[in-house]
């Protein structure tokens, strides 16, 4: 016969092992989980079969959202120094900002070679992220492939359904549940365009928006403050006349308008990367600095000039990572390499990032997690 006592402290000892911590309600065990870092969840997954399940739901990302320990990681694309796109040569990498630790990613495994011109636009689609191959110039008419990688789980994954338009180099940031893809080149022409589009993470569908006021290709593409910015790009003529600008278009969600923004970007300016609800870029004037934009005066200001070390390299370009400010730089071998500055701390100091390649990354996104 078992006493009371016994039998209690079995029916304690059989619930524990179905709770995530012993002791702890679920509530406060969540909680804990959450705050383990996603790079760790392979080996937590090993600790329960409770754990195991609580990691893969998508109650604890939610949860992660709401209580912001959001982790970034930055997909890169790095076409091969020869110029083709194809299993054996194409380089896709996944960078963890936490960790700083950057990984090559296999290929797709449905991935063909192309042996001519073409461009590769990456978008983050919430946890994953959509590859756009298209064909340019004579080859235009190819047929366009659309890639998915799954960041969570690590794999490549059924493609999502393709924009409305067929377009590249086209500016895209994600706002509030949709991500956005604005102007862009298209056709045999590479005619440039105006057109916009979003795409609802709901329903998994791309939806047409209203036209931007100029057609803009190669722009800056970014989220701020909830809306939708479109800074800078060209137009070209079939003439051949290049005009560059020196405006922005900014989307308005609540007005479903877009909002003409005359002096929001400056020629001289490349990159640009929106952090904390600020603008930051780099100006090429005399040298190399760092700027920000100051919305209630309506200009950029200068934070500091950059480093003589990064004054010579060939190119750059800029990334905002959490409260960071990420920037890739080219040297003259060529290899590029990240350094990276919290912008609020002045005076800006850069600090190199152990992530080395040898193709300078010909796209890349952030992927908030």
């Amino acid at each position: 016969m078992v006493n009371p006592t016994s039998s209690s402290r079995l029916e304690a000892a059989a619930m524990a092992t179905h709770c995530l911590i012993p002791g702890f309600p679920d509530e406060l065990s969540l909680l804990c989980l959450a705050r383990i870092s996603l790079a760790l969840h392979p080996v937590a997954s090993c600790v329960s079969r409770a754990w195991r399940d609580a990691l893969k739901s998508s109650v604890l990302y939610d949860l992660r959202e709401r209580v912001g320990l959001q982790e970034h990681r930055i997909f890169i694309f790095a076409p091969s120094k020869r110029g083709l796109l194809s299993r054996k040569l194409t380089q896709f990498y996944l960078i963890d900002a936490i960790l700083l630790k950057c990984r090559p990613l296999p290929p797709p495994p449905f991935l063909g070679g192309y042996p001519h011109r073409f461009y590769c636009d990456v978008i983050s689609l919430g946890r994953q992220v959509s590859v756009v191959r298209m064909c340019c110039g004579p080859f235009s008419d190819c047929p366009e492939d659309v890639f998915c990688f799954d960041v969570v789980c690590g794999v490549w994954c059924m493609p999502p359904p393709s924009m409305l338009e067929r377009r590249t180099s086209f500016a895209s940031a994600c706002v509030d549940g949709y991500v956005y893809a604005a102007g862009g080149n298209a056709g045999r022409d590479c005619v440039n365009l105006q057109s916009a589009e979003r795409f609802n993470l709901l329903n998994k569908q791309w939806e047409k928006i209203a036209d931007m006021k100029n057609e803009r290709y190669a722009a800056a593409g970014v989220a701020l403050n909830g809306s939708f910015c479109v800074l800078g790009g060209f137009q070209t003529t079939r003439e051949g006349v290049l005009t560059m600008y020196d405006s922005a278009e900014v989307w308005d969600p609540s007005k479903e308008e877009w909002k003409f923004m005359p002096t929001m970007w400056r020629n001289d300016m490349r990159g640009v990367a929106a952090v904390k609800g600020k603008l930051y870029g780099i100006r090429y004037c005399r040298g190399k600095e760092m700027v920000w934009y100051n919305e209630d005066q309506n200009q950029w200001l200068r934070l500091g000039s950059l480093p003589e070390t990064l004054q010579g390299n060939i190119e750059d370009n800029l990334i905002g990572v959490g409260d960071h400010v990420w920037m890739i730089v080219e040297d003259a071998n060529p290899k590029c390499s990240f350094f990276s500055t919290n912008p609020e701390k002045l005076p800006l100091s850069w600090t190199p990032l152990p992530c080395l390649f040898e193709n300078y990354p010909s796209n890349f996104c952030v992927v908030t997690l």
